[in-house]
């Protein structure tokens, strides 16, 4: 056996130590293929949100359309912000000739539905934070004038 003209490199040891490793890995499920993880399904108080900022949804839009209650989407925006959901932009025009009995109806369903959310929630900061939201409600469905104009 004849030696080597001249002598190895590091550079050439660690390119073939290198490619030692990298072949035997490329044939086996070693380096598995990447595949997106799937999503969680949602939980109960995530879905308990969304049925809640719907509720609030359309109960801002009810607001929008009379003058009376143009405060309340104020209100409205905070509890959706609070609720981490994004807020509609500008107001819904209104269709048509909107009573105040309308909104009524419309607060009264969403402080129900407040309601009913809190007492559904399985985390206790999201249940306070829903009978919070019920509560103002409330106070805001005592200060509107009676329903019975247009």
């Amino acid at each position: 056996m004849r030696p080597l003209s001249r002598p190895l490199t590091r550079r050439t040891v660690h390119g073939v130590l290198a490619g030692a490793i990298a072949v035997p890995l490329t044939g086996c499920d070693l380096l598995p293929e990447s595949k997106p993880a799937p999503s969680p399904a949602p939980t109960a108080d995530e879905l308990l949100v969304d049925r809640v900022a719907s509720a609030i949804r359309t109960a801002r839009a009810a607001a929008a359309s009379v003058p009376a209650g143009r405060s309340l989407v104020v209100v409205h925006d905070a509890h959706l912000a609070a609720l981490g959901v994004a807020t509609p932009s500008g107001s819904p025009t209104a269709t048509g000739s909107p009573a105040v009995a309308d909104l009524r109806s419309a607060e009264a369903t969403l402080e129900a539905t407040l309601t009913d959310a809190g007492n559904r929630a399985d985390d206790g900061g999201l249940a306070r934070l829903l009978a919070s939201m019920a509560a103002s409600i409330a106070q805001h469905l005592a200060t509107l004038p009676s329903g019975a104009g247009r």
